[in-house]
């Protein structure tokens, strides 16, 4: 709201004081006959020129046109003594001034306007375009250290699975077996007997 305040504010001052000062000028019987180049020409003529200005450095906006016959009511009141059929022509035909401003303005001198419409969208484009490129590059770093730390702590894992198995086949190496035995039966026996029959002699 308050920026649409300040683009209108400008125009709509120097409307309404064209619109409120002008008059004072015309007033009088002697200057009667110069009344209709003040409605026809000097107010049609600041509603127009004040549209074009606007639109030329702000684009179409409707709502401007309705400016100068806002301005033209207080102007009615003071010095046309209120509604009537010709202040009712003359509103219509100011908001009608305001319009066809507005259109010449976005015409004739919105060109430049216009250049830097579109070179504030390339570079807005350029600056989307670098974004989604960093963030892409961004992504593809994120995905490769990602893929490296997997491969990393699978690599990691195989090794501790490798240590394990060759740590336990020299113990089940080393451990004696049960069935195996290196003492000789036969010669112990022959050997008590042996004894036995010295105890005879």
């Amino acid at each position: 709201m308050k920026s649409l305040v300040k683009k209108y504010l400008p125009y709509a001052l120097v409307i309404l004081a064209v619109y409120l000062i002008t008059p004072l000028f015309f007033m009088g019987a002697d200057k009667g006959n110069f009344t209709p180049v003040l409605y026809y020409f000097i107010f049609l003529l600041t509603a127009v020129g004040c549209a074009a200005f606007f639109s030329a450095k702000n684009g179409l906006d409707f709502l401007f046109a309705l400016i100068a016959p806002i301005a033209f009511l207080f102007t009615m009141f003071i010095y046309l003594g209120g509604f009537s059929l010709f202040s009712i022509i003359l509103l219509a035909l100011y908001l009608v001034a305001g319009v066809f401003g507005l259109f010449l303005g976005d015409l004739v001198f919105g060109e430049e306007r216009h250049k830097k419409e579109k070179q504030d969208q390339k570079k807005a484009e350029e600056v989307l375009l670098r974004a989604k490129r960093r963030d892409e590059r961004e992504s593809r770093r994120i995905n490769r250290e990602s893929s490296v730390n997997s491969a990393r702590r699978e690599r990691a894992e195989n090794q501790q699975k490798e240590s394990g198995s060759v740590e336990t086949a020299p113990a089940a190496e080393k451990a004696p077996s049960i069935d195996e035995d290196d003492f000789d039966y036969d010669k112990y026996m022959s050997d008590i007997d042996k004894l036995l029959e010295d105890d005879k002699y």
